[in-house]
């Protein structure tokens, strides 16, 4: 039921209860770290987690013994407390950071009735590990369910306006045009620093591109986000092409678009 990436996930969030369990984090940091990534385990009904909580990470016993470690070096004055915070501070960010700058893309609904049926079983799994409450299971199942009702259909096609064909190509020329959707952010400023970020290290593929940031609210209970756009692409198609040789760089890439000049 739950692929590599979600047992990655299952792991620190296992590992994070077991610190709590130790004192090696405190209650209320448990539940500060554990929220702000919850996104992880209930995609649907809580926001985004931090980027790369799918990748491997330390085991328990690893983590809680470096904890233990430099938390005896301290005792011992082998480190100052500024080096202990530092260190400890690095060492649980990378685990589940508090406060996520980089946040993963929102998960899309199940498409399908098989889509929606493995996501029942994957909460089923999460909750059998203990890592959801029954509410926090209630909700999104309910949310994988309202995704399976059928939309509404609008009452009438929409009436395209009549323009001259030199102005129909003006218009289409400043309109929105193909780029790709590289990653989302809490903040402007982050998505801006994400984009010298990403330009550097993939700079054959993204160096000759523009960005373009974009603002999006989700609702309550997930707030807004910063949308990292590249382009402007040559045609949809190219966009498309472009997104599978990212993602085999393991980078998120969805074709999208952006506002025209």
């Amino acid at each position: 039921v739950l692929g590599q990436g979600d047992l990655n996930v299952v792991s620190r969030f296992k590992t994070l209860a077991a610190l709590r369990d130790e004192a090696l984090v405190t209650v209320e940091e448990y539940g500060k770290r554990r929220q702000a990534n919850l996104g992880a385990l209930l995609p649907l009904t809580s926001p985004p987690p931090a980027v790369g909580l799918d990748r491997p990470v330390p085991s328990t016993d690893q983590i809680s013994g470096r904890l233990r470690a430099i938390g005896r070096a301290l005792e011992m004055r082998a480190m100052t407390i500024k080096q202990h915070s530092s260190e400890r501070s690095m060492i649980v960010d990378a685990l589940m950071p508090a406060a996520p700058v980089s946040v993963a893309n929102p998960a899309p609904p199940p498409q399908g009735l098989m889509e929606a049926a493995d996501a029942v079983r994957r909460i089923e799994a999460l909750q059998g590990e203990g890592l959801i409450s029954s509410d926090e299971y209630a909700r999104e199942r309910a949310a994988i369910e309202s995704s399976m009702q059928p939309k509404p259909m609008a009452n009438a096609a929409p009436v395209k306006p009549v323009t001259v064909q030199g102005e129909e190509k003006k218009m289409a020329a400043k309109g929105p045009q193909p780029a790709v959707h590289l990653a989302s952010y809490r903040s402007r400023k982050a998505a801006d620093t994400g984009w010298e970020q990403l330009r550097r290290t993939q700079k054959n593929l993204l160096g000759g591109f523009s960005h373009e940031v974009k603002q999006i609210n989700l609702g309550r209970g997930k707030g807004t986000f910063y949308r990292l756009l590249a382009g402007p692409v040559a045609s949809e198609a190219a966009a498309e092409k472009l997104c599978r040789t990212l993602k085999q760089r393991r980078q998120y890439c969805e074709p999208s678009f952006m506002s025209g000049g």
